[in-house]
């Protein structure tokens, strides 16, 4: 699910976790321009030195072109066509923070450091595994997609027939997967009760303290300044 990250920086996957949980009490605090703009510079400049520069340049340039439909194409009514989707377009601004601190996390991080870390955390077992299945689910299915279009392209198949010939074998493929996986998480041992070595030695360092420290303090400036303004 991940690779090993190039950066400078190598963060504990508690640190991801404790910024996503701040930039999502800030989310729908509506802020400043320029506040939106410091903090998706902020954390472009976070996932670059994580090692993933082409990650931030993507979510930069995302974020503009957000910005620009909402506060220029539909102000100048140059796309009424999308004006169905201007909710869509305003919650994708409100959470960008969230989608980039959690793209961050999820390429940072295999699934088994993201479990350990909840581990420590002492989440519950009953939230751990659903979790951990889940995260392992959800690649399989994008390949099991991918191997369907290829299939799709290969038969050549009318696009009258393509829904249709899309989402049965997916539904079929997912109940599959999901089956597989349940019985591959049972046979390595996930609902032994005994507790689990830590095999990748997880530790807070000091960047990881800073960035919580600073996560925590920008939380805290944006919810006493703009908190009790409406979303």
């Amino acid at each position: 699910m991940a690779r090993r990250p190039s950066g400078i920086l190598r963060l504990d996957p508690r640190t991801h976790m404790g910024l996503l949980l701040t930039m999502t009490l800030i989310a729908f605090v509506v802020k400043p321009f320029v506040l939106e703009v410091g903090l998706v510079a902020a954390l472009a400049l976070l996932q670059v030195l994580c090692g993933h520069a082409k990650m931030a340049v993507g979510y930069i340039a995302l974020f503009a072109l957000i910005v620009w439909v909402l506060d220029y194409a539909f102000a100048a009514g140059a796309a009424v066509f999308l004006t169905s989707f201007v909710y869509s377009f305003t919650l994708a601004r409100r959470a960008f923070e969230v989608f980039m601190v959690g793209a961050l996390m999820v390429a940072d991080n295999s699934v088994h450091r993201i479990t350990a870390a909840m581990r420590k955390l002492r989440f519950p077992e009953v939230i751990l595994i659903p979790f951990a299945t889940g995260l392992r689910y959800f690649p399989t299915l994008g390949q099991e997609i991918g191997h369907i279009r290829d299939a799709m392209r290969l038969r050549d198949i009318p696009v009258s027939m393509r829904v249709e010939a899309f989402f049965v074998p997916l539904m079929m493929s997912a109940a599959t997967t999901a089956d597989e996986l349940s019985r591959a998480a049972v046979c390595r041992g996930i609902d032994n009760p005994a507790s689990r070595s830590d095999t990748e030695r997880l530790l807070l360092g000091v960047a990881d303290w800073a960035l919580l420290a600073i996560g925590a303090i920008v939380c805290l400036c944006v919810l006493l300044r703009y908190g009790a303004g409406p979303c």
